[in-house]
């Protein structure tokens, strides 16, 4: 499998291959797990708690803030490669529909932004986001 930067939605099952896969290319992984709990701060709570952010986020107020620390701390990286994965993501979708598309939203500019080779000053790295999804969704 060659990882390519973006986020794309597969189906839920898949995200585990994709994540042993990953391990196995010696990128840097980050599962997301909201574990059935609903809304915004959900969603920053399972970040805080698995991806590097930079500075920490005290609280669930701002999506922009969220999007920075991310790109801040995705980017102190040594890893020019990450895979991150959310694969319990359908489930969010039924409960918050409106937090996981703005969730994508924030994880698709992370990923666009980070591989730009000018907005990063020629440290650019490959961010893949997959997305558990539900068959043929």
């Amino acid at each position: 499998m060659e990882f390519l930067p973006g986020l794309t939605v597969v189906d839920s099952v898949a995200v585990g291959d994709i994540i042993e896969t990953a391990r196995g290319a010696d990128l840097a992984v980050f599962v997301i797990l909201t574990g059935g709990r609903e809304g915004r701060e959900a969603f920053f709570d399972t970040v805080r708690a698995t991806l590097p952010l930079d500075p920490p986020l005290q609280s669930s107020r701002s999506w922009d803030a969220l999007s920075d620390s991310l790109w801040e701390g995705l980017i102190q990286l040594d890893s020019d490669g990450i895979v991150i994965a959310w694969s319990d993501a359908a489930d969010f979708k039924d409960v918050s529909p409106t937090e996981y598309e703005t969730a994508l939203a924030v994880l698709g500019d992370v990923v666009e932004s980070i591989g730009d080779s000018v907005g990063t000053c020629g440290r650019p790295k490959m961010v893949s986001v997959y997305v558990g999804g539900r068959r043929g969704s």
